[in-house]
């Protein structure tokens, strides 16, 4: 009895110690979905260089459509297994210097190999390289960002720089272009540019710099630099722009204390009808009020000289202004293009605030100031501007009006005989004595 009672305590001893063998002393290994926070580079964000108030903090302000480059924080949802070591060490790559790191960001596309030899004179982009010394004015550092001088190019473009409102000229050139390069290459090759805020924000052209970004207190005033494409306010900032040939880039130096954003100007005619924005071009239709669909049909022709296409001819339709998918001119004296349009009765009423310096009031027409104030009254006038339906429209429509039937063939003729009479003219106002560029400057 004691023999079968001890052997059946030593087949449990021996069974308990074969179940603890089995019995893995390795650490559990846990699987998890949620791998530690990593910072993830997101897409460059382009924001209009929209003047705003400078916080505590150092913010681009907004004078020409800049681009601010953000950082945003991700979490990436990977398991996170165990990698297997490399049979090799790898060797570390050195930290990129700080013109590799501008170059890298810099939104250039690689010139196609079979593209390079038909430039002469091109080094390559230079978007990206160190031109600025952040927070020092640009008369103190002007030797580190002189332009790095035009290439010989199939392609070109216009590019103009002015200041107060194109009264007075800077600059003036048919210059080379690369295809598929971003704007702010043309600028660094044909101007002395200092960029500020990360390289997207061009802070000083040929010396003359922002009066808001590096400045403070009583120094500090809302003048900066504004730029349009084809005379429309380019929506995007000029470092994500990518011209196309024969596009009439414009510069404008000025202040923006009343005016925060002017959508159009007429200075770029034919321009944005020939080429449109972007590359994209959506047609013209040019709108008659009663009695002159013959002055509609002239324009026609003479914009058909001039390389436009897809050109209409309609009867005025003032609903057609509210919600505008392609270009239009309007053609009329103003009581009659004013008449049941609640859109030109607003540009009317609103004008300086809204980057419009031509008044009708009282049967006059009236030409203002940057601040919207009256200058000069006539009787007897024409006018020519432009406007949109806010910031960031791409579809501007143009005014060809005036006081009366004579005043509107002013502004008619100047069109179709001295077009170039308007060039770098934000609006004009055509009396007997001649073409005047409005807003006028102190």
């Amino acid at each position: 009895m004691n023999k079968k009672f001890l052997g059946r305590i030593c087949c449990l001893i021996i069974l308990v110690f074969l179940m603890s063998g089995c019995t893995s002393t390795k650490e559990e290994k846990v699987i998890t979905n949620v791998a530690p926070e990593q910072t993830v580079q997101q897409p460059v964000e382009t924001a209009p260089q929209v003047p705003a108030e400078k916080p505590a903090k150092k913010e681009a302000p907004a004078s020409d459509i800049n681009i601010k480059e953000k950082k945003k924080e991700a979490s990436s949802p990977v398991p996170a297994k165990k990698e297997p070591e490399p049979k090799k060490a790898e060797k570390e790559k050195p930290a990129p210097s700080a013109k590799e790191a501008r170059t890298a960001n810099a939104s250039t596309k690689p010139v196609p190999k079979q593209e390079t030899g038909i430039y002469k004179g091109y080094k390559g982009p230079v978007q990206g390289e160190i031109k600025y010394k952040e927070g020092t004015p640009a008369a103190q550092n002007s030797s580190t960002h002189k332009a790095s001088g035009d290439i010989g190019s199939p392609y070109h473009v216009q590019l103009f720089v002015t200041k107060d409102y194109g009264h007075k000229k800077m600059f003036g050139k048919r210059v080379g272009l690369v295809k598929d390069e971003v704007g702010m290459e043309v600028l660094f090759r044909n101007l002395d540019i200092q960029t500020a805020y990360g390289g997207g924000f061009v802070n000083a052209i040929n010396n003359l710099e922002s009066h808001y970004t590096f400045f403070t207190g009583s120094e500090r005033k809302k003048l900066d630099w504004f730029y349009w494409v084809n005379g429309i306010l380019a929506p995007i900032g000029i470092a994500e722009y990518r011209p196309h040939p024969g596009d009439v880039i414009w510069w404008d130096y000025h202040d923006w204390s009343t005016t925060m954003f002017i959508p159009g100007v007429i200075g770029s005619y034919p321009q944005p009808f020939k080429n449109g924005f972007g590359g994209k071009n959506p047609g013209t239709a040019i709108m008659y009020a009663d009695g002159y669909e013959q002055s509609a049909q002239q324009l026609k022709k003479s914009l058909q000289t001039k390389g436009v296409k897809k050109i209409d001819v309609v009867p005025y339709e003032p609903g057609a202004l509210q919600n505008p998918r392609k270009y239009y001119i309007l053609i009329g004296a103003w009581e009659q293009l004013q008449k049941n349009s609640s859109t030109l009765e607003k540009m009317n009423t609103k004008n300086k605030l809204i980057g419009v310096y031509v008044k009708f009031a009282d049967g006059k027409l009236h030409a203002l100031d940057f601040n919207g104030k009256v200058i000069t009254s006539y009787q007897q006038a024409g006018a020519i501007y432009t406007n949109a339906g806010g910031m960031g429209s791409i579809y501007p429509f143009w005014l060809i009006t005036g006081t009366d039937q004579q005043g509107v063939q002013r502004a008619l003729d100047t069109l179709l005989h001295r077009p170039d009479s308007i060039t770098q003219h934000f609006g004009a106002v055509i009396t007997e004595s001649g073409i005047e560029n409005v807003p006028y400057v102190n």
